[in-house]
């Protein structure tokens, strides 16, 4: 198990042993943490509901629509996080945003080309 991965599953036991009655001292002896951790986490329970929540909505952001940037994943999930943090969970998650092509305006002339080409065909086909 990695380092993340045996971080959750503390956070998991912080939240079980809450629900069972205990008190955040006994829990932080127990789990051998801090008791500012074991209320740090029931905190974000309590607030988030789960413990997973913002580096997976922020990697489904990008999943959905490949385009968007990190400011705008942030101020749509809400996430009181700088922008780089946002950056650097989907490297982590092995994910890239997607820049859009570019393209030139055309210019009048090449407007008008085009059109006089097209009408050239518009009964043909």
């Amino acid at each position: 198990m990695n380092r993340q991965q045996t971080a959750i599953v503390k956070h998991a036991q912080i939240i079980a042993l809450h629900d069972e009655g205990l008190s955040s001292r006994v829990i932080a002896q127990r789990l051998a943490v801090s008791h500012t951790t074991v209320q740090k986490w029931i905190h974000r329970h309590e607030e988030t509901g789960n413990l997973l929540d913002a580096d997976e909505a922020i990697q489904q952001a990008v999943r959905d629509d490949p385009f968007t940037n990190a400011v705008s994943i942030r101020e749509q999930l809400q996430l009181d996080v700088n922008a780089q943090t946002v950056r650097q969970r989907l490297r982590e998650g092995g994910l890239r945003h997607s820049i859009p092509a570019r393209k030139k305006r055309l210019s009048e002339e090449h407007q008008a080309a085009r059109l006089a080409y097209a009408r050239q065909y518009v009964d043909k086909g």
